[in-house]
């Protein structure tokens, strides 16, 4: 009957490590977004001032102060207040000076996506990723956002080919993309390779806090097997002692 009791526990902790992978999935873009818009995002746009129109960097931080209002975490979204934001998102993506528009479609896409329009937000990340005269820092950065969002329904194979294309040493990305593929296996039910990845980020000291913080906690809801050391690590069984010796029947 413990056995019975073990594996009931077993699987329930599972299914909460699939349940708070959905739920971190949404989380970490948000991260993703608020990393971008702190640092190489903020010091690209600031490069392309000069060339932008007084204007547009009004209605770019209107907009963006909109789109942060309209995400009221008790009282849900305020789908005019988003869809007012998308739409000049959109102008300004469509019409804007180069230095605002790959921003402006990153904007727009999360809150198409918001607001229940996930083709078009797919759509629009991609266009994002597709861009060659865009830099490679958001390029990437539409890439991993997408992927995080469509965790649920994306081919989980394809999925996690696109985010090994992200993991090099040397990419910004590469923490958000591990976890991702953790989230994929968890998916999947592959616990173990998810909880060898969290352990890696977890002592990562170039992963963002926010994401080590969630890979701790995503940590701690996998079942006990997943955690133990593989079989090929294992220190092996000490011999077993030898008996005192038969005696050797005389014929």
């Amino acid at each position: 009957m413990p056995d019975i009791f073990d594996e009931v526990e077993e699987d329930l902790r599972a299914e909460r490590a699939r349940s708070l992978a959905r739920r971190f999935g949404g989380l970490a873009v948000a991260l993703a977004v608020c990393v971008v818009a702190g640092t190489g995002a903020y010091v690209w746009w600031s490069q392309q001032q000069q060339a932008a129109a007084g204007t547009t960097a009004t209605r770019f931080i209107a907009a963006s102060t909109q789109a942060d209002k309209s995400v009221q975490a008790l009282a849900g979204l305020d789908r005019a207040a988003a869809g007012q934001a998308a739409a000049t998102f959109a102008d300004i993506a469509a019409h804007g000076p180069a230095g605002y528009r790959i921003l402006a479609k990153l904007h727009l896409a999360g809150l198409q996506w918001q607001l229940g329009q996930t083709q078009l937000a797919s759509e629009t990340w991609k266009s994002v990723t597709d861009d060659t005269s865009a830099p490679q820092l958001l390029r990437d950065l539409a890439t991993v956002t997408s992927a995080q969002h469509q965790l649920d329904n994306a081919n989980p194979v394809l999925l996690k080919q696109t985010m090994e294309g992200l993991t090099a040493q040397d990419n910004p990305w590469r923490p958000v993309a591990e976890q991702v593929i953790a989230l994929i296996d968890i998916r999947q039910g592959k616990m173990r390779e998810a909880a060898d990845i969290f352990k890696r980020l977890m002592a990562d000291p170039m992963a963002p806090e926010g994401v080590r913080q969630m890979v701790s906690d995503l940590f701690t809801t996998l079942p006990p097997d997943a955690l133990a050391l593989p079989a090929a690590t294992k220190p092996p069984s000490p011999p077993q002692a030898a008996g005192p010796a038969k005696p050797v029947p005389h014929g």
